[in-house]
């Protein structure tokens, strides 16, 4: 009797078991799928590995990979995110004029001119400047290429963690492989390097003043330059002769008013001319002439006028003071003083072209350096790849190291294995009791 009650206790036991026992295999199964068989043909194997690698790494870069990471933008996703985002940013957070500043523009206008005194703005002061400016972009774009080469670098081991398993089973090939991938990435990082550098080079080897959007900005600035220059005559009093215009009401002489207007004139043709305006040159002479008729008049004025020493202006020479020796092979000292209407407007003028011509550059370099990245960096390394494990990994005198398993997964495989086959006699023991009749 006590025999029959444990049966049937056992019989009403035994479902809840068997559920028990088939998860248990399940699950070593599934371990023992994970270490793989035993190699047999260490040569497809070899192969068959190196092909996986390949292909899952430039899935990642396409974002077709099988394992999608969800925490973080990785492999193409993130190469994007540092061309338009990060590169982007970057490149715009650039200030055309940061680093200049308006002592340094008028010395470059001065250096240009040499011993002569200018009557227009030098072009070479503006092509000057502007290479300055753009030279800045060369280190951001050095830094896109470091990121990217980065960002590749992390596929590796992204692919190692989540799409090839089976080379945790084979330590050395995989450090076989990591060695390989890593030393193409830094082959092509120089080459990459040495593209981004003559990009940079080649906006600095020419300035092309006659590009298509630099015309159009210089077109808008002579508009605006002339219709300064016609509000500013047309607030001028009305023309005097010259006789009467030397004397004041109280019979002292005085600065003529012209001269100053006349050299605000020449200050805005100055400024037309290096913009590429063509006006008539005729008239460009005679108020050229104007100019210096009006300067000449306004230099000896200011000799025999006391007030107008008091309200002289020090000039960007560091003048010497009466009593000392003066040593002409000084360097000549720049000081803060008010600029002169021309040179303001000389200035303004220069800035606003560089940072036009800035603007220009700084669109062709963020559209240029994301394609030299990918053409010597991401899409060389894609293509080349497969070929390039193949032609360092696949020899003969290297299968039985590269494919020699740890021990520890070894003896992994071979517990699993015992403990599957044990799981599996208990399920059959199990499914003939059930068969069993008791009375």
């Amino acid at each position: 009797m006590c025999f029959r009650l444990l049966m049937h206790h056992i019989r009403d036991c035994l479902p809840e078991l068997k559920t028990r026992i088939n998860v248990l295999a399940a699950q070593y199964q599934s371990l023992l799928s994970s270490y793989g068989e035993p190699v047999e043909d260490k040569s497809a194997t070899l192969l068959q590995l190196i092909t996986k690698f390949a292909t899952e790494y430039c899935n990642t870069i396409e974002g077709t990979a099988k394992y999608i990471e969800t925490s973080e933008l990785c492999g193409g996703a993130r190469i994007c995110y540092i061309f338009h985002e990060t590169f982007g940013r970057t490149l715009e957070s650039v200030d055309p004029l940061g680093g200049l500043t308006t002592i340094d523009i008028l010395t470059a206008i001065r250096n240009a001119t040499g011993p002569r005194p200018a009557l227009f703005v030098p072009e070479v002061s503006f092509e000057l400047l502007v290479k300055r400016q753009v030279k800045r972009l060369e280190e951001p774009s050095l830094r896109c290429v470091e990121l990217v080469h980065e960002e590749m670098q992390r596929i590796i081991q992204h692919c190692s963690n989540y799409s090839t398993q089976e080379l945790l089973r084979f330590p050395k090939l995989h450090d076989a492989i990591v060695e390989v991938v890593t030393s193409l990435l830094r082959k092509r990082l120089p080459v990459t390097n040495e593209m981004v550098h003559n990009l940079v080079a080649i906006e600095l080897a020419y300035i092309n003043t006659k590009h298509p959007d630099f015309a159009d900005a210089c077109g808008l600035m002579n508009n605006n330059i002339e219709e300064q220059r016609r509000n500013r005559m047309r607030d001028l009093p009305q023309a005097v002769p010259r006789e009467k215009s030397l004397k004041a009401p109280d019979g002292l002489p005085r600065a003529p008013v012209e001269s100053a207007s006349a050299a605000e004139v020449q200050g805005f043709t100055s400024k037309g001319a290096i913009a590429g305006s063509q006006g008539d040159i005729a008239l460009e002479a005679n108020a050229n002439a104007t100019n210096w008729r009006g300067m000449l008049k306004a230099s000896k004025t200011e000799d025999t006028s006391s007030e107008d020493k008091n309200k002289a202006v020090p000039s960007v020479l560091a003048s010497p003071q009466k009593g000392h020796a003066v040593n002409l092979l000084d360097v000549p000292v720049p000081v803060a003083r008010k600029l002169s209407a021309r040179e303001q407007r000389d200035c303004e003028v220069i800035e606003r072209l560089i940072k036009s011509y800035f603007l220009i550059v700084r669109k062709n370099i963020q559209d240029s350096v994301p394609k030299a990245v990918m053409h010597f960096l991401v899409n060389h390394v894609k293509d080349n790849l497969q070929s390039e494990l193949v032609g360092k990994l696949y020899k003969s005198m290297l299968l039985n190291d590269l494919l020699t398993e740890s021990e520890d997964m070894a003896q992994c495989r071979n517990e699993a294995a015992d403990m599957l086959k044990a799981l599996q006699r208990a399920s059959q023991i199990i499914a003939e009791i059930r068969e069993t009749h008791l009375w």
